[in-house]
Order: C-alpha cells, then sequence, then structure tokens
C-alpha cells in the first residue's frame, strides 16, 4: 500500500541497515504517529480556515463551550489543550478579536481573569458543531466498531506511557 507515509518508511528502513539492532518498527510507528498528527491537523483544519480558525482555536471554543457557564482560566484552558500559556493567551487574543470570547475579571481575585465564550461564540460552535461531528464520522467510517475500541485502547496504553516519563 502506497500512501503518504512510504518515502518516510524507506527512508527509516535505509538509515535503519547503518544501524545494528536499530528499533525500526519503534521508529516507524512513532513516526507514522507524528505524520497522522500533521495529517489530522491539515484534514481538520481545512474546513476552519474560511472562518479565520483552525483546529486549536476551534477547540478551545468547544472546550469553553463544554464549561456549564462557558467561562474558565486561561490556565485552565492550556491544560485541556494541551499547549503553553504564552500560546493560549495568543488563542484567547485571536478569539477575543473575533468577538468568540471576551476577558472577565474574577468576582473573587482581582490578579485572575476567565475566558469566557460571548453568544457569538456560542452561535459559531452550536452552528457548525454538526459539520465537525460529520468529519469525525467520515474520518473513522473504514473502521468498525471493535477496531475503534482496540485502537483507542492501544492509544490510550501508548499515552500512560508517554505520561509516567514526564
Amino acid at each position: 500500500m502506497s500512501d503518504s507515509f512510504t518515502p518516510y518508511e524507506s527512508a527509516i528502513k535505509s538509515i535503519s541497515k547503518r544501524f545494528s539492532r536499530a528499533p525500526v518498527r519503534e521508529a516507524v510507528l512513532t513516526r507514522l504517529l507524528m505524520h497522522m498528527g500533521s495529517n489530522l491537523s491539515v484534514h481538520f483544519d481545512a474546513e476552519l480556515k474560511e472562518h479565520g480558525l483552525n483546529y486549536t482555536t476551534w477547540t478551545s471554543l468547544v472546550v469553553l463551550y463544554s464549561q456549564s457557564e462557558g467561562r474558565m482560566l486561561p490556565s485552565e484552558l492550556a491544560t485541556y489543550i494541551l499547549t503553553s500559556r504564552t500560546h493560549c493567551s495568543r488563542i484567547a487574543d485571536e478569539l477575543d478579536k473575533k468577538g468568540f470570547v471576551q476577558r472577565i475579571a474574577s468576582e473573587t481575585d482581582r490578579r485572575e481573569v476567565h475566558l469566557q465564550l460571548t453568544a457569538k461564540g456560542t452561535a459559531f460552535v452550536e452552528e457548525h458543531h454538526p459539520a465537525r461531528r460529520k468529519q469525525y464520522r467520515d474520518l473513522w467510517s473504514a473502521f468498525s466498531a471493535e477496531e475503534m475500541t482496540q485502537f483507542e485502547s492501544l492509544l490510550r496504553k501508548l499515552l500512560v506511557q508517554l505520561d509516567d516519563k514526564q
């Protein structure tokens, strides 16, 4: 099967010939996951581009939407979307400029500022969420429920391995 990863896989196998006992399979699996991550970003970003968003900004909106009051601290959001506080500030600036969020001073601590989903942000999520769900369904349509369960289990096992090393 030829795909966008095949040339990279060939390079890994070629390099492995120069090193005895090279972990070829592990290298291929690791790079394949990283390659998939990039391809997934491109895939999901494509439909969001027309709105000036990407998957990270969209996910930020959805995370805020998931909160009972549509509000959270930027540091909490950074944890949810696996990014630095600095990058989360840039995301908040971008979403603020679009009118999707606003910064609200904390009622209990003057040093804290919450990100609050606006009515425009809420409407945007509600309008575009069905299209995102369709993207997910379409992406995974070639897999059976059993295959998805097995794949999820394997990915979670790898995630625990990574989490334990940090």
